[in-house]
């Protein structure tokens, strides 16, 4: 973890009873958006996955999870900065607040509950545009423990080559560590990305505007690592517009006791008119 994350998670704190009077430089412009999702439905899995909905600027201002096991109110700071995103289940108010750098670029957000007090801390890291790597912290004693890192490398036209979770040992957590290979990149747009940075079902959902993981959509995911290793091969079908309206996948085990056996999955999308 960076040595100034304690600055920061002082500042996030501030956040709730002052404006920040630091002058950040603006995010990086983003590209024009052309086609707003809606759903992500993913079979056999709560539906829809994703919802979306947007405000007048056209900026996501909710966005929901897994049927709505989780629902989130986007709040800006500015034009394009993202300031916190509220859970309002009726069980759970936690809040995940964010802290930006002076380029612009979110360094850090962190897990409150609804009381204020921070539990986890998501510490952030760019090579230019291109975020490289998360390291997330949870709260032990009275400091923290880094307890998950992911790191991303990149081809040259900025398409996601691999994406690795770390998994450590903490609080009886096993050490786990695999890899997602990605290859084979269509020319059509991609709007599933931001789903790779949420891989874990009951860890909190957090939006990067203007960082984009893959900008196509691959037609081949490998995963290598702990546990059983498969292959996907993806086949879509495209609106006029260009962007996925299903997305079908054909995995196979490449090791473990289901070697060989072929699983079928499919995902659809939908978008505001």
């Amino acid at each position: 973890m960076r040595r100034h994350i304690w600055s920061l998670v002082v500042g996030v704190l501030l956040l709730s009873c002052k404006k920040q009077t630091e002058t950040l430089q603006p995010p990086p412009p983003q590209p024009t958006q052309t086609v707003l999702l809606k759903d992500i439905v993913v079979d056999h899995l709560p539906s829809p996955y994703y919802h979306f909905e947007y405000d007048a600027s056209k900026r996501v201002s909710f966005v929901s999870f897994a049927s709505e096991l989780t629902r989130y109110n986007v709040i800006y700071d500015g034009a394009n900065n993202i300031a916190e995103m509220k859970n309002n289940i009726l069980v759970n108010k936690d809040r995940l607040q964010y802290v930006y750098g002076a380029s612009g670029k979110v360094e850090l957000i962190a897990y409150m509950d609804s009381t204020g007090f921070v539990y986890k801390t998501l510490d952030l890291f760019y090579d230019g545009p291109r975020l490289i790597r998360i390291d997330r912290a949870a709260r032990s004693g009275t400091g923290f423990v880094q307890e998950k890192t992911v790191t991303l490398t990149y081809y040259d036209d900025g398409n996601l080559k691999d994406i690795t979770n770390h998994f450590l040992p903490f609080n009886g957590q096993p050490e786990v560590s695999y890899t997602l290979h990605y290859d084979h990149y269509d020319d059509k747009t991609n709007v599933d990305g931001f789903g790779l940075l949420h891989s874990e079902f009951f860890d909190h959902l957090f939006l990067l505007p203007g960082i984009q993981l893959q900008k196509n959509n691959p037609r081949t995911e490998t995963y290598t690592g702990d546990g059983d290793n498969y292959t996907v091969v993806y086949r879509y079908m495209y609106n006029e517009k260009n962007v996925p309206l299903t997305k079908a996948g054909d995995l196979v085990f490449v090791t473990g006791p289901r070697t060989g056996e072929h699983f079928t999955l499919s995902t659809t999308f939908s978008y505001y008119q």
